[in-house]
């Protein structure tokens, strides 16, 4: 729709003579009562406004307003305003809140069909707290457990800002902005709402004194400046919740705590450590054909494992891995027993790197890439213990007068004559047989002996005239193979031959730690594997 201006279309001149009249009828209507052609109009408004320091520029202190509307009573608590407070348990309603800048109000609940009589009871304002944009604290206790951090503060401008933290120590929101330290309970936030600076608001935000034009940024092609949220120092509060463990004794967790953290936590990713990324799936058969070759859905894999459908392992002497290609064969002779089908395959495959980063979020990040797929639903990291090379060997060889039943490592009592020629025939240990003991060769004549370890008693006799070997029953090879040719002249009834032999493992502590709680499972295992390299032949 639109308007336009008149056209002129001619113009014409006339004279008319004008004189003043000597009657002149005045007609006048009125009337005397104020019932008739009344109306009236309900206006239903959304909030109360007032101003409590009208006439005057200070900033009010935090829990100093009280005042009436009609018949309720307001006081402050944090910006935020609550009526009708229950002096006996101090609670009431919250109904709105309160500018400490402006001292302007704004009531959203109160008690209708009542008249609007604004009455200040109480009200303490200053000029010598000047505002803050920024807050640190430390929590006086540590550590701080995750998302339980609420900051409480009154702006300003704004009324009151209620702040909590997510998993990761931080606090974003439009006004607030900031982190805590679970680990020190240090607590760093600004305020500021970011703004962009257009043309239309330049000049009204030059105009305030926190303005700098240092204070300008760039991004994404538009300019920006952080403007400053005031709040009042003297209102913040805050809650969290902090860990406090137990100390336990030295004596009972088998190791001195001095160094260990205060949550006892121990961090088992450091950069330049071996880290490993494993993924563990199953693969169900669909039959179980002696002699079948059965493909996995992924090749050079670690280890596998056949169990059937309770979880009871198939032997390994049943079945054939080829790890390279991710395939298994059943031997020609399988058969299924006792085993309840169906079948399914355990297995796994890895990577293993150098770690060349460790964030604080978790993120780890590796030299090279890795040459699997992992997904996050059976995939875990985890450091690795390494051993290096292990080899069995036997130390500490000496012969002693008489056997005393103190197991040291060194002769006691005078020398003899008597002796075992390990130069030209050493004491011959194998990997797979060789235990961590201390041994005692006791002669009981001039030829025969009983052996006896430290821990693991008297396990048989022998004689000079032939080697000894005695048989491990755990892997069914010997213990140690002691060359008869070695043996010398000289043996009496009471001489001892004594050394130690030395396996082919690693000490390496397990401990497995469940919270406080009730139990929910009737039983928990756990199993150890160890991840080895091999010289292969091509």
């Amino acid at each position: 729709m639109g308007f336009y201006l008149p056209q002129t279309s001619s113009i014409s001149g006339q004279e008319v003579t004008l004189k003043a009249f000597q009657a002149v009828d005045v007609s006048v209507k009125y009337r005397d009562t104020s019932g008739l052609n009344s109306g009236s109009k309900i206006v239903t408004g959304d909030k109360l406004r007032l101003d409590l320091s009208s006439g005057f520029d200070e900033q009010i202190l935090t829990g100093s307003a009280r005042f009436k509307v009609g018949t309720d009573t307001f006081l402050d608590r944090t910006g935020t305003l609550y009526r009708n407070v229950e002096p006996s348990n101090n609670s009431g309603v919250a109904s709105g809140v309160i500018q400490y800048g402006t001292g302007h109000v704004e009531i959203d609940s109160w008690t209708p069909n009542a008249d609007n009589t604004v009455s200040l009871q109480s009200l303490t304002t200053t000029t010598d707290l000047p505002p803050l944009n920024r807050i640190s604290f430390r929590t006086p206790i540590i550590p701080i457990r995750p998302q339980s951090l609420t900051v409480v503060v009154a702006s300003l401008e704004y009324g009151q800002l209620t702040l909590t933290t997510d998993e990761n120590g931080i606090i974003e929101t439009s006004r607030a902005h900031g982190s805590i330290n679970h680990d020190t309970g240090f607590v760093n936030i600004y305020f500021y709402i970011k703004t962009e600076i257009t043309l239309a608001n330049r000049a009204e935000i030059e105009a305030n004194d926190w303005y700098d034009p240092l204070l300008e940024y760039d991004e994404a092609g538009k300019t920006y400046i952080n403007v400053p949220v005031w709040i009042d120092a003297s209102s913040v509060r805050y809650n969290a919740i902090a860990y406090t463990y137990i100390p336990l004794d030295s004596e009972i967790l088998g190791l001195s705590a001095t160094r260990l953290p205060l949550d006892g936590r121990v961090p088992i990713f450091r950069v330049g450590d071996i880290g490993i990324i494993s993924s563990t799936k199953f693969y169900e058969l669909p039959d179980y054909i002696a002699g079948q070759t059965y493909s996995l859905a992924d090749q050079r894999i670690s280890y596998l494992e056949l169990e059937d459908s309770e979880g009871t392992k198939v032997s390994y002497d049943m079945y054939v891995v080829d790890y390279d290609y991710g395939k298994f064969t059943l031997n020609g002779d399988f058969a299924l027993g006792a085993l309840v089908a169906p079948l399914k395959a355990k297995y796994r495959y890895q990577d293993m790197g150098l770690i060349r980063d460790v964030q604080i979020n978790g993120q780890i990040t590796f030299t090279k890439p890795v040459t699997h797929n992992y997904s996050v639903e059976n995939s875990i990291v985890g450091s690795a213990l390494v051993i290096g090379d292990m080899q069995a060997r036997y130390t500490r060889k000496f012969v002693q007068q008489t056997w005393n039943s103190v197991w040291v490592d060194e002769a006691t009592g005078s020398a003899i004559s008597a002796n075992y020629n390990d130069a030209l025939y050493p004491i011959q240990v194998t990997n797979k047989g060789a235990i961590q003991e201390r041994w005692a060769l006791i002669f009981t004549d001039a030829q025969s002996f009983r052996c006896v370890g430290e821990y693991s008693g008297q396990i048989g006799t022998g004689t000079i005239n032939m080697d000894y070997a005695p048989i491990n029953p755990v892997t069914g090879v010997p213990y140690f193979i002691v060359k008869k040719e070695g043996w010398g002249a000289g043996w009496v009834s009471g001489n001892v031959l004594r050394f130690n032999t030395i396996a082919a493992t690693f000490p390496v502590w397990v401990i497995r730690t469940v919270k406080q709680s009730e139990p929910t499972v009737l039983s928990d295992q756990f199993q150890i594997m160890l991840r080895g390299d091999i010289d292969r032949i091509a």
